[in-house]
């Protein structure tokens, strides 16, 4: 057996170790409810409450642009309904990010606990 055979077993093990763990994400309104939770959660429902308002003058700004009489009333309509949108992007992109901050923050409290009892098993 060379050294690539050993390399693939190995790393195949490790991939039937590994699969249960990454298969026990639920989806997404698993991740969302933490970011509730934290320290963040008044920032992160004024961001939600201001993706709400954002969403109803999107719709508001695209509606008007569609039934404006005049070019310069479409024009201004279409502009509002393009930031709109641009801060609508925005603001959701946050939520997802601090989404991924509260998800990366558990995993490493995991990896902090599982060291702390390998090390501790390892002095017993």
């Amino acid at each position: 057996m060379n050294i690539d055979d050993k390399i693939t077993q190995v790393l195949e093990a490790e991939e039937k170790r590994l699969e249960p763990m990454l298969l026990d994400n639920k989806g997404l309104f698993s991740r969302l409810l933490p970011i509730y939770r934290g320290g963040m959660r008044r920032w992160v429902w004024l961001v939600n409450g201001l993706a709400l308002l954002t969403s109803a003058l999107m719709l508001w700004s695209g509606y008007e642009s569609f039934v404006a009489q005049h070019v310069n009333q479409q024009v201004f309509w279409g502009v509002c309904l393009i930031v709109t949108l641009q801060l609508q992007i925005g603001l959701k992109n946050w939520l997802f990010m601090e989404m991924n901050r509260a998800s990366m923050l558990r995993e490493i409290k995991r990896l902090e606990i599982a060291l702390s009892a390998y090390s501790f098993s390892n002095k017993v």
